[in-house]
């Protein structure tokens, strides 16, 4: 299943995005800096860069 997740490189979205990897998800995950796209491609995510407002 593809899951999409905002708040991907805070410590809530950088501890859940593991345990979803491991569950077999494909996870992407929303970016607002290029800091916080290798933080979550670092732990297995697909960041999409991006911002809510």
């Amino acid at each position: 299943m593809k899951v999409f997740i905002t708040g991907g490189s805070g410590f809530v979205g950088q501890n859940i995005i593991p345990v979803l990897i491991k569950n077999g998800h494909e996870i992407f995950a929303i970016c607002r800096s290029e800091k916080s796209a290798k933080k979550v491609e670092t732990i297995g995510a697909k960041a999409v860069l991006d911002d809510l407002t």
